[in-house]
């Protein structure tokens, strides 16, 4: 355990420093935009620490290395722990729990729910390593000991500013701007490192029952157990219900998806990969909902400042139904262009408790199963309106669903027992065709018009039919699925031409490395030069495209290139070379002939450069001299005194006789990225290398995110090709430029199949067992 501290310890360390550095760099910045119109009390708050850094900077400093060294060193104590005698349970007094202040409350909440947002990156390494450490060391009895937690890392933020008399308000601000900044992804990375070098064990999970199967290990009750004992009596005796939850049945017969053993998880995953959850047994964790949504925290469900003697009544579900509909009344049905606020959970929980009515003789609650209902509800937006692979503008129309859908889950509980409830297809389909939304050209799009009319009928339409859900998901599937078939034909029409265009690029260097191959550093007559410059490269290049390099068309095309460089370069006094070119020069020219009239060259050209080479031809017959020129490449064009060397190009659509060498252009071809490179086995280079046409991704160079889509992957030129949700081209690329984009946090994956109710649940559930855990 020491060795595997050893090692990690020092990289962790290095990356919190640098981001709190940068935490700390930027914070000024952060808290002045911040300030921007709040009000002139409010932002005192904000300038206050502002001030705090300016004077304190080395201090927090200083303070946060010592708190970071602190928690390891409690870590590495965890091999030694100090005997402790156990208390029994018979001995706990309920006196001696104290209640947690509501401001550390407050903060504790914010810890935890960004806490549970960053362990999304991170849960399978962290339980992972919970697991092989907590075997070696039986004093670590929960994940959040261990030294790398975000929930430890996020601690350190508040704890680092000592005894400045923050508020929770001003604490707040950094825990969430610090948040922004922490990637756990890259902590893992060393987590799993570290664990390997160390060879830290993964453990045995040694079987509780012995190999007689009638007799199980009894353990001593512990406090948890004689709490839930007693909350599971309290309900018996309240609700008239089993102990064990099988009291209540359903009426309805139609619940088939979800398995309703109350020794079943309470999330389940369907045989299509759906989330199912029965709320009816959240009762069992509804004390947590508070520490995983900040919003059910802020703005719980009961009248402020009850008078003491009031008398409580509750409200009946069809009451709370007529004043959920008042609500959504009053929802906006501006386009979002207009009006692009996003209502909160808060603001929607705020607006339920105003009315509640709240006088000396009588106060209103909301009853505990539809309190427990709204809660999740909360929750499950809570998430959806941080999920960042959503668009704002996409945000911003789901939010004005929070009524109706609060009025979906009182109503049916079918809403999350199955995913095939169409309120909640419709949230996840509008959620789905909202992944590539061009912010820019919202007004004019008709997907975003299709999406705006879709909410704005539920707003105004939906009471408590949910046949309307049933009419309009059919209805918005009809119209997207049209959608994708149009952009998916433009798609392939981009992908295409992309990949001719590419074809053709290497086609053209695969002629000029040939020609350059076999023409550099020769003394060859113009004329040759002439007709494989201007007319045989066509040939080469038609015949490349057409059957490739494989082609038995292509290798006789070049064995013509080899054969008229072999006419032009004679062998002095050797009668024998002279006797074999009379006999194939008519052969050559035929073929040339024959070429150039296959690829539709010019006739008049051609028969000119032929007779030039006819020409050539006789002159090395008649023992005659002819003039020639020096062939170079561009890395070899070093002008020498008294010799002008000029470009191929020039020298073929020139007059001038007296030119003495020529450079042929380079080859290769034209990379399109010259930056920062990776090296072949990094994680990102390999994510890039198996990226799937068809993926969304999410660039943040400029001001603005922007969303492009992969419509092409060019793999012989290892390019990729990107076009916006309508299929209009808008990108390229090299591969390793975007793995370098992901590196450096400049670009993202964003999920273009968003679920976004099984994710949201996935969350808040895993949230609720995690905490209940």
């Amino acid at each position: 355990m020491l060795r595997f501290s050893d090692i990690l310890r020092p990289q962790v360390l290095a990356y919190f420093q640098t981001k709190f550095q940068s935490f700390l760099n930027e914070l000024p910045s952060y808290l002045m935009t911040a300030c921007e119109g709040i009000p002139d009390g409010q932002q005192q708050a904000y300038l206050d620490i502002i001030v705090l850094l300016r004077h304190r900077r080395d201090d927090i400093n200083a303070r946060v290395t010592g708190l970071f060294n602190e928690k390891w060193q409690n870590f590495q104590q965890l091999a030694h722990p100090p005997q402790e005698q156990g208390t029994p349970v018979s001995a706990l007094s309920m006196d001696s729990i104290g209640l947690v202040g509501s401001d550390e409350l407050e903060l504790n909440v914010v810890i935890e729910t960004v806490s549970t947002r960053l362990l999304h990156q991170a849960d399978q390494v962290i339980t992972d390593a919970f697991n092989r450490l907590s075997a070696l060391l039986p004093a670590l009895k929960y994940a959040d000991q261990l030294p790398f937690h975000p929930k430890v890392l996020l601690h350190l933020v508040p704890e680092c500013f000592g005894d400045n008399n923050l508020s929770t308000l001003q604490k707040t601000v950094l825990l969430k701007q610090f948040s922004t900044l922490l990637d756990m992804r890259e902590v893992v990375s060393m987590v799993g490192h570290a664990l390997e070098q160390a060879e830290v064990p993964v453990p045995v999970v040694a079987a509780r029952v012995s190999e007689d199967s009638s007799f199980v290990e009894e353990e001593e009750p512990d406090l948890v157990d004689v709490l839930r004992d007693i909350r599971d009596l309290n309900q018996k005796n309240a609700g008239g219900g089993s102990a064990d939850g099988k009291g209540g049945s359903n009426s309805s017969g139609q619940v088939t998806e979800l398995n309703t053993d109350p020794n079943s998880p309470l999330l389940q995953t369907t045989t299509t990969g759906g989330i199912v959850v029965d709320p009816a047994r959240l009762v069992q964790q509804a004390a947590h909902f508070a520490q995983i949504s900040q919003s059910v925290a802020s703005v719980p469900l009961m009248p402020q400042n009850i008078f003491p003697l009031a008398q409580e009544q509750l409200i009946a579900t069809t009451e709370l139904m007529t004043r959920l509909s008042k609500l959504q009344d009053i929802q906006p049905l501006t386009p979002v262009a207009v009006n692009a606020d996003i209502p909160s959970v808060a603001e929607v929980r705020e607006h339920i408790r105003g009315q509640l009515q709240n006088d000396e003789d009588t106060v209103e609650m909301i009853g505990q199963k539809d309190t427990d209902i709204i809660n999740l509800v909360s929750a499950m937006f809570d998430y959806i309106l941080d999920d960042q692979d959503l668009p704002t503008a996409m945000k911003a129309l789901i939010g004005r669903l929070q009524i109706p859908m609060l009025k979906v889950a009182l109503l049916d509980d079918q809403f999350f027992k199955t995913e095939k409830h169409p309120a909640r297809l419709l949230l996840n389909s509008l959620a789905k065709a909202g992944v590539g939304w061009d912010e820019k050209a919202q007004a004019s799009d008709i997907l975003y018009k299709k999406i705006e009319e879709t909410v704005f009928k539920i707003l105004t339409d939906f009471s408590s039919d949910m046949a309307l859900f049933v009419q309009l998901l059919a209805d918005f599937n009809k119209f997207y699925e049209e959608q994708q078939v149009r952009i998916a034909l433009i798609d392939q029409r981009t992908r295409e031409a992309e990949e001719r265009r590419a074809k053709a690029e290497l086609a053209r260097s695969e002629v000029q490395l040939v020609l350059n191959q076999k023409l550099t550093g020769r003394r060859l007559p113009m004329a040759v030069i002439r007709l494989l410059q201007e007319g045989w490269r066509h040939v080469l290049y038609l015949s490349f495209l057409k059957d490739g390099k494989e082609a038995e068309s292509w290798r006789q095309a070049v064995k013509v290139v080899d054969a008229l460089i072999w006419s032009m370069m004679p062998v002095k006094e050797d009668a024998a070379w002279l006797e074999r070119l009379k006999s194939v020069a008519p052969k050559l020219s035929n073929s040339l002939k024959k070429g150039l009239v296959s690829v539709n060259f010019d006739p008049i050209k051609s028969e000119s450069l032929l007779r030039e080479i006819e020409r050539v031809h006789q002159e090395t017959i008649d023992g005659l001299e002819t003039p020639v020129v020096e062939i170079l490449t561009e890395d070899q064009d070093v002008r020498a005194d008294g010799v002008d060397r000029i470009s191929v190009d020039q020298a073929v659509s020139g007059a001038d006789s007296n030119v003495r060498s020529v450079v042929l252009p380079k080859s290769e071809l034209v990379d399109l990225y010259q930056g920062e490179t990776l090296p072949a086995s990094d994680k990102y280079v390999q994510m890039v290398k198996h990226l799937k046409v068809g993926a969304w991704i999410e660039f943040s160079a400029t001001d603005q995110l922007e969303r492009h889509k992969l419509v092409a992957r060019i793999r012989s030129m290892e390019k990729l090709i990107f076009a916006n949700r309508r299929g209009i081209k808008v990108a390229e690329m090299s591969q390793m430029h975007l793995a370098v984009e992901f590196s450096q946090g400049r670009a993202r994956l964003v999920d273009d199949q968003p679920q976004i109710i099984d994710r949201a649940l996935q969350s808040v559930v895993g949230g609720l067992n995690q905490l209940t855990a």
